[in-house]
């Protein structure tokens, strides 16, 4: 599993941090860089906030997995991301992204990106991204 930590912050990591993670899941529910393309893949995606924040937040996540072809090209899965709410005093989310068919055959680069909504709209200053590995992409 792979992992990274929160890249875009205004206030000092005690009051606000967090660590995220991503793998890619096969249909039997293990860990995996080889899919195939018509199967029941996912991209697993967990997520913790901590400080002394988490209960003042407030909008949504916005979650997509970013592929990048090796060779050229890119796209973003899925189309628009994914939004969850904020729970107020919980930071831990959790989200699986079904990939099934969405990629055709070949070499990839997958990152998780996340980012925020302000409970008015506009972009949020919290989120973060994960490389999670190269992945080959089989018919």
């Amino acid at each position: 599993m792979a992992s990274g930590e929160f890249q875009v912050m205004k206030v000092p990591a005690e009051q606000l941090a967090g660590i995220l993670h991503g793998q890619v899941v096969d249909p039997g529910a293990q860990p995996t860089n080889v899919v195939h393309r018509d199967e029941g893949w996912t991209v697993d995606v967990s997520w913790e906030v901590t400080g002394e924040l988490i209960d003042w937040l407030a909008g949504r996540w916005q979650l997509e997995i970013i592929a990048g072809l090796v060779g050229g090209g890119e796209t973003r899965h899925p189309s628009p991301p994914v939004e969850m709410t904020f729970t107020p005093g919980s930071g831990r989310y959790t989200a699986s992204i079904p990939m099934r068919g969405q990629l055709t055959a070949g070499l990839y680069d997958l990152v998780v990106n996340l980012t925020t909504r302000t409970a008015a709209g506009t972009a949020g200053a919290l989120g973060g991204f994960v490389v999670i590995s190269r992945i080959t992409v089989r018919d």
